[in-house]
C-alpha cells in the first residue's frame, strides 16, 4: 500500500510529491505555526521551509493512510546564524489522536553539541536519531558549518518480532551501497522513552531553544515505505539521484 499524504493530488509522497520541487509541496497539505516560513533556495522555482522560533508543532502533515510497517526518510537540511548547544530541529513521527505529545516518539534531525548547553563542550556532534525521550544517539563527526547543506537518511521499522517501532538507523550524506542496502549506518537508536507507537499517521517537525538570529531550514522531505526486495536496488539509486546537492561524507 502506498504511503500517501493529503496533498493537492493524494501523491504518494516519493520524489515526484514532496521533494519541494514545487511551492505546493509545502503549502498543501501541511499545517505550519507562525515560526515557518517558505524561502527560496538557490534552485529556481523552488522554496524551501524556514524555521526561526520555537513550536512542538512548527509544522506538520497528516497522511492520508496510517502506516504500520518500515519507512525511509530523506531530508535535507543547512542553518545560518550562531549555534548553541541544543538548538533543535525534529523530524517526527506520531499521531493525529495525540498530536501535543506526538513530537516525543521517533525522531530525527538537529541537537547541537549533543544537546549539552555548555558553552564548552566537548562533544560537537549536531545531528540526531532516536525513538522516544529527550535524548538522542548522535553521528559521529557530524559538526555542521553554516550554510553548508546536509541530507539526512533513515530507516524507522520494527525488529526481532516487535509490535512497535523499535528500530531508527540514520546516515548522514549517504552513499548509493548504504541507500540500496539499508547497512553500516552511522548512528542507531536504541528504545527509549515511555511513548512507544506501533503505527503513525503524521509526520511534522518540531524546532526549539531556536534564538539569537538563528534560522534552520529543512527541504526536499521524502517518506515512503521500505519496497519489495526485488526493487530495493532501483529505489536505492533512485535516492541517490536526488543527492546531486550534498557533498561527500567526511573521511
Amino acid at each position: 500500500m502506498a504511503l500517501s499524504a493529503g496533498i493537492a493530488t493524494a501523491a504518494p509522497i516519493n520524489a515526484s510529491a514532496l521533494n519541494g520541487a514545487a511551492p505546493e509541496a509545502w503549502t498543501t497539505g501541511w499545517t505550519g505555526s507562525s515560526v515557518a516560513a517558505l524561502v527560496p533556495t538557490a534552485k529556481p522555482g523552488d522554496q524551501a521551509l524556514q524555521f526561526s522560533g520555537n513550536s512542538n508543532k512548527a509544522a506538520y502533515l497528516k497522511l492520508a493512510e496510517r502506516q504500520d510497517g518500515g519507512v525511509l526518510i530523506d531530508f535535507s537540511f543547512q542553518y545560518s546564524g550562531k549555534v548553541d548547544g541544543n538548538d533543535f530541529l525534529g523530524l517526527w513521527f506520531g499521531n493525529s489522536s495525540n498530536l501535543d505529545n506526538a513530537y516525543l516518539g521517533p525522531n530525527i534531525g538537529f541537537k547541537a553539541n549533543c544537546g549539552n548547553t555548555a558553552v564548552n563542550s566537548s562533544c560537537t556532534n549536531d545531528l540526531f536519531v532516536r525513538l522516544g525521550g529527550t535524548e538522542g544517539y548522535f553521528i559521529n563527526g557530524s559538526d555542521l558549518v553554516e550554510n553548508t547543506t546536509y541530507r539526512l537518511f533513515a530507516h524507522l521499522y520494527k525488529s526481532n518480532g516487535s509490535s512497535v517501532y523499535n528500530s531508527f538507523d540514520a546516515w548522514l550524506n549517504p552513499s548509493t551501497a548504504e541507500l540500496v542496502s539499508l547497512k553500516t549506518p552511522d548512528a542507531q537508536a536504541k528504545p527509549t522513552g515511555s511513548l512507544k507507537i506501533a503505527s503513525f499517521d503524521t509526520i511534522g517537525i518540531r524546532t526549539a531553544t531556536i534564538d539569537k538570529g538563528l534560522t534552520v531550514r529543512i527541504d526536499n522531505v521524502n517518506v515512503r515505505e521500505v519496497p519489495e526486495p526485488g526493487t530495493i536496488s532501483l529505489m536505492g539509486l533512485a535516492l541517490a539521484g536526488l543527492a546531486a546537492f550534498t557533498r561527500r561524507k567526511r573521511a
